[in-house]
């Protein structure tokens, strides 16, 4: 049987999701219902879902600009390496935006 007559079980987006090199989306805070002392970046000055496996620093919350916010899918997949880790994400919406 060939290769070529089974279907591929990866969705068309799965290359666009694929994590990208680099500094990962920061969140603006993390919401944790602790009262200890907030999470600190790692060693090279930023916040890597890599560095958390267990994801104890809280829930990440994004706050978007609005030009960030007008491709909403484009930025969902820039935060998701974050929503894999800690299972949710919290996203605020730019003030600019409304519900029309």
């Amino acid at each position: 049987m060939s290769s070529a007559s089974t279907p591929s079980l990866m969705s068309p987006l799965s290359a666009s999701r694929s994590p990208s090199p680099g500094i990962p989306v920061q969140p603006d805070h993390f919401y944790r219902n602790v009262e200890d002392a907030a999470p600190s970046p790692n060693a090279l000055g930023w916040f890597d879902p890599e560095d958390d496996l267990l994801a104890t620093r809280g829930i990440p919350v994004f706050k978007p600009t609005m030009d960030e916010f007008r491709d909403f899918e484009g930025y969902m997949n820039k935060i998701e390496c974050w929503g894999m880790r800690s299972g949710i994400v919290k996203v605020i919406p730019p003030k600019e935006w409304y519900v029309c």
